[in-house]
């Protein structure tokens, strides 16, 4: 057992624990143990090391032994037990004598050195765990390394940020050495992975990024709840936080630390807070439940809550500008020169950039999260909270003027008015720079407290309607068009359950066509599927869908029959690519044009290369984390962004119904992966669409040729088992813009193409020739071709010649939401080569 030693060594540690306390109880010592807090101006080094080895209390034990467990099972089959021992207690040692050095430095340009001297502090067991964490990342696979340093960086920076104990300085700088200290083993025996890691966001796939997105929003947004329940207030982002707490800055103190000789500490009374009230305290808690809601949307794709999310953060990169800047020129004597020399525009830029910094980024990502909220559901959610912030203003100004004497001292319509922001937003210095007046009354308490409460309610439940109208509409149109879908559709119907989609349905019910909206062109994703005696019906109804709606409809990848009614109707079509299609049941590799294919399939069983045939949920975890990974590696490739709409991702291969394909060696490696969408009519499958395919850059050359030869053994074998069953098709897909004959099917019987037809000829086929060196569209259409398939073409069909650029537009958009700046420069780069 790989991780027997880990278990053991965790629960040698909470044994000795509960034995020390009991002796500790037996002395007279109860729980948690203080004495064995220091501080940097009463230094113990025995006590501190102690700290590395013990618990203070219950609930630290049980946390630290969960984290501790993980960290070692990680580590133990990556490292040995002998490198990750040694690992881990040179790491803790070195960053406990590193940050300690630098505490001081850091808390003097934060807050402060002489509160610093009196802060208590301990060290954390899993400072010893951590480090030999950081060291075993060196030696995994890249999917699970970024993973690794992503969350265990993220989580010691949002406590540091925000609490800024001295113990995690240690602990951050223990990372740092059991990082560097990996890197250094990994890259002297040679044993690390040799993969490039595609650490850059902008790489990354969609579904990678969206992870790396809401675990950093959700770091920021428990930043107050960190800050507040922490005894230290050191960190660079502990004023912030406390910003958001349920708490007022004592600005008298304030008042006269600036304008006294000493310097130091002045910013840290505004962290010497009062207890607040118990509405202010939930007032304050709720921005945080907004907050941490908004990065689960940001996790699932909502466009909705990145705006919400960047708008909010971009607030609080005002509320530091104001805290810092603004609130204390009314106390500075000297003006900006006197916040100068108390740190006052230091602390400012610490606190603003990095809320500033992560809603810019997420502002530039806005292509990681495609999907929108009904703009009817966000003004009906944005009305309610206007009406409840209003119906709240008026109910807490007529109470008071109504009620004057409720308040001591008695309120007057201008300090009412004063007091007014503070009743609603999370902070206290906004409202006033003293407190004007206190409720004595219990409903004059109700008032005070509670408006602010039942606003800050409003918006946590018009933010959740928001996620869940989104999730519920989503949801329900898509488990619709998933029963129309399995009732009947052509090769490529699969692909209008995706994520994207927007479903209209026919007066029946009984069947759909999926599309999306860009730039007033409603973009089908292929034809109509369900009931087929339905579908040349709903090309009609759908066209005049579109017109109430101000849209022009396009059906993109449309095959011969629906194009020939559509031109019948008056509209034009141009064909956009080749479907190549194999028919397993006459699957054979004999004759010369399949040399190629023969040559893969013995090289990978002389190779010891197998292929598996199952679910990517039944593919067990291992194999999952090496899919991602490969898809990772891929992604990171390519000079732009990961393309959508008729091209799916690793999220397209986590539904139960698609198959995966995948081969892997002798060692369990996956050397590649391809996944295949099925085909329904009547309830019956009848055919498999070739879409997710991709390998790992190492793996053998034939590795793609030998799964798709494979697929069409086991189809033809399966057929020959159960007549009844047998496929009648294996779909190889078509390569988006590539394959496309400007001559067949667009000309008349004089040899003339409409002038419109043959601009958007035109300009999709510049758009396929501008893609090809990263996409490589028409290596791949020639890949396909060795499997000597018949060439089904697909069609887009329009009613207008005069929407001709916005059809372009809208298919380029369609594959790729949006390109930055960077990616057009690497897109120019690699056509130089």
């Amino acid at each position: 057992m790989s991780h027997l030693f880990s278990v053991w060594f965790v629960a040698t540690f909470a044994v000795c624990n509960m034995v020390v306390w009991i002796v500790a109880a037996m002395l007279g010592h109860g729980l948690p143990l203080t004495e064995l807090t220091t501080s940097m101006g009463e230094f113990s080094l025995p006590k501190l090391l102690t700290t590395l080895l013990l618990a203070r209390g219950v609930l630290q034990l049980m946390i630290d032994v969960v984290l501790l467990l993980v960290m070692f099972s990680l580590s133990e089959p990556l490292l040995g037990r002998v490198r990750m021992l040694l690992t881990g207690m040179v790491s803790a040692l070195i960053g406990t004598l590193i940050g300690l050095s630098l505490c001081a430095g850091f808390a003097a340009l934060m807050q402060g050195t002489p509160v610093i001297d009196r802060v208590r502090f301990v060290l954390s067991p899993l400072t010893l765990g951590v480090g030999m964490l950081m060291a075993a990342s060196a030696f995994s696979r890249p999917l699970w390394r970024r993973r690794m340093r992503l969350i265990g960086y993220a989580s010691i920076v949002a406590v540091l940020l925000f609490s800024g104990n001295p113990g995690t300085y240690c602990m951050l700088a223990a990372a740092l050495t059991g990082h560097l200290i990996g890197s250094l083993m990994a890259k002297r025996d040679g044993t690390a992975v040799a993969h490039v890691d595609p650490m850059h966001w902008q790489l990354s796939t969609s579904f990678e990024a969206r992870r790396m997105f809401a675990a950093f929003a959700l770091v920021l947004a428990l930043g107050p709840i960190l800050a507040v329940t922490s005894p230290a207030h050191a960190g660079p982002l502990s004023s912030l936080g406390l910003l958001l707490s349920p708490v007022d800055p004592d600005t008298a103190r304030l008042a006269a630390r600036l304008a006294g000789t000493a310097r130091h500490g002045c910013f840290f009374q505004f962290d010497l807070l009062r207890s607040s009230m118990p509405g202010a305290i939930l007032r304050s808690l709720l921005p945080t439940a907004v907050m941490a809601l908004m990065a689960w949307g940001l996790y699932r794709g909502r466009r909705l809550a990145a705006w919400v999310t960047a708008v909010c953060d971009l607030g609080a990169t005002v509320i530091a500008v104001a805290y810092y800047l603004v609130m204390p020129l009314a106390f500075a004597p000297d003006g900006l020169v006197s916040l100068a020399s108390h740190g006052a525009i230091t602390a400012c830029v610490v606190n603003a950039v990095l809320p500033a910094g992560f809603a810019v980024a997420l502002l530039m990502s806005l292509r990681h999260f495609p999907i929108r909220t009904d703009a009817r559901h966000v003004w009906r959610g944005l009305a309610a909270i206007v009406a409840t912030l209003l119906a709240c203003m008026a109910v807490y100004l007529g109470f008071g003027l109504s009620h004057p004497h409720d308040f001591r001292p008695t309120a007057t319509p201008s300090d009412l008015l004063v007091e007014l922001p503070g009743r609603f937003v999370p902070i206290g210095f906004l409202s006033h720079t003293r407190l004007r007046f206190m409720p004595v009354t219990f409903l004059s308490s109700v008032v005070y407290q509670g408006v602010g409460f039942v606003f800050w309610t409003m918006v946590l439940i018009v933010c959740a309607r928001w996620m869940r109208d989104m999730l519920v509409d989503d949801e329900r149109a898509r488990r619709v068009a998933d029963g129309l879908v399995e009732h009947g559709g052509e090769s490529m119907s699969f692909m209008a359950t995706w994520e994207g989609n927007r479903y209209w349905f026919s007066p029946t019910g009984r069947s759909a066509v999926a599309y999306r909206v860009i730039n007033g062109i409603a973009l089908t994703c292929t034809g109509p599927f369900g009931e087929r005696g339905e579908w040349l019906t709903d090309l009609r109804e759908f066209a005049r869908f579109c017109a109430t709606n101000s849209w022009t409809p396009a059906f993109y990848a449309v095959h011969r029959e629906q194009r020939d009614a559509l031109v019948d109707s008056g509209w034009y079509s141009l064909e956009v690519g080749g479907e190549m299609v194999v028919d397993p049941r006459a699957w054979k590799t004999t004759g010369k044009k399949w040399q190629d294919i023969r040559t893969a399939i013995n090289k990978a069983k002389r190779d010891g290369i197998v292929d598996v045939l199952t679910t990517f949920d039944d593919a067990g975890s291992d194999v999952r984390e090496q899919i991602e990974e490969i898809s990772e590696q891929w992604a990171g490739e390519k000079a732009l962004p990961e393309m959508k709409f008729t091209l799916g991702g690793v999220e397209e291969l986590r539904d139960p119904r698609v198959r995966i394909l995948y081969a892997v060696d002798a060692d369990g490696l996956v050397l590649g992966v391809t996944s295949w969408l099925p085909t329904w009519r009547d309830g019956r499958i009848v055919g498999w669409t070739l879409d997710f395919m991709r390998h790992r850059t190492d793996s053998p050359n034939g590795i793609m040729e030998f799964l798709i030869a494979r697929m069409a053994e086991r189809l033809r074998d399966e057929g020959q088992a159960d007549p009844d069953r047998a496929a009648e098709f294996m779909s190889l897909s078509a390569a988006p813009l590539a394959g496309m004959n400007p001559d067949r099917d667009n000309t008349d019987e004089s040899g003339h193409t409409d002038t419109g037809t043959a601009m958007l000829q035109h300009a999709l086929q510049i758009v396929a020739d501008w893609m090809e060196p990263a996409y490589g569209f028409h290596s791949l259409f020639n890949f396909k071709r060795k499997f000597q398939p018949g060439e089904d073409p697909v069609y887009v069909c329009y009613p207008d010649p005069a929407m001709l650029p916005q059809l372009g537009l809208a298919v380029m958009r369609a594959y790729v939401p949006s390109v930055s700046a960077a990616e057009a420069l690497a897109m120019i780069k690699t056509l130089q080569r």
